[in-house]
């Protein structure tokens, strides 16, 4: 491509790729580098983990983070953040009751579970405590904004760049999930006439992609059909479920 600038490489890899989603390769191969990241010499650096003790992880990168070699770094990490998390649960509760040198500490639940003012001032700490910090990853964080930059290069390569549209244009389409999400990017980065003019090419390629996943589908069923016992199966009818998978839904 001429003129390619450094930030563009990325993206427009992606679309050579003979995958069903261009975004879901761009954020698998991103992910995997958080994932290196997070476990690598960042678990050291002050900034880093203040960011991991004060925000944690989703499930799923939890169990990413699991899964990977390096034991120690993530046991680090656990430590310091479970302790973050002990000591603001601790001041919540504590801030609901103060203790004098008359009143035992061990009994403050009781007291306050025995007032309902306390009962409702408590539960609206807690819930925003734990909705707060269940609803925050330092990796999801890090994707979504890497994300966001390559949707930006994309409408600027589709606005610039021919032989970018083509390479889209002659692609596989997308994940529902990034479909929505290049739907929605479109209309802050294209007007009127260009804006309907993307919609309707991308819709094309997306509903020639679901029609081909379609039919693929449905031969892999018919192969189950004893009379079909000795049939050769084409690659992408063996790779049916897969694809279809890939296409329905962002990546695992």
């Amino acid at each position: 491509m001429a003129d390619e600038k450094i930030y563009m490489i990325p993206v427009n890899d992606a679309f050579s790729v003979d995958c069903e989603c261009a975004f879901c390769y761009l954020e698998n191969n991103f992910e995997k580098q958080c994932l290196e990241i997070v476990l690598g010499e960042s678990v050291m650096e002050v900034d880093s983990r203040v960011e991991t003790n004060k925000k944690g992880f989703c499930s799923r990168h939890f169990h990413m983070l699991l899964e990977q070699k390096n034991k120690l770094p993530y046991g680090l990490m656990l430590e310091t953040h479970l302790y973050e998390i002990k000591t603001n649960f601790e001041k919540i509760l504590s801030s609901h009751f103060i203790s004098s040198n008359s009143q035992k500490k061990e009994g403050f639940l009781k007291r306050i579970l025995n007032n309902k003012t306390s009962k409702e001032n408590l539960l609206k700490d807690l819930l925003k405590f734990f909705e707060n910090t269940n609803s925050q990853c330092v990796i999801c964080e890090r994707i979504n904004a890497r994300m966001k930059n390559y949707f930006d290069v994309f409408f600027f390569m589709w606005k610039t760049k021919k032989d970018f549209q083509q390479k889209v244009l002659s692609s596989k389409g997308f994940c529902l999930y990034h479909l929505c999400d290049l739907l929605k990017f479109s209309q802050n980065h294209l007007h009127s006439r260009d804006l309907d003019h993307f919609v309707e090419k991308i819709c094309k390629i997306e509903l020639d992609a679901i029609s081909r996943l379609y039919q693929n589908i449905c031969e892999f069923n018919k192969q189950f059909d004893y009379r079909n016992a000795n049939n050769v199966i084409p690659h992408e009818v063996r790779n049916s479920l897969i694809n279809a998978i890939e296409k329905l839904g962002k990546y695992k």
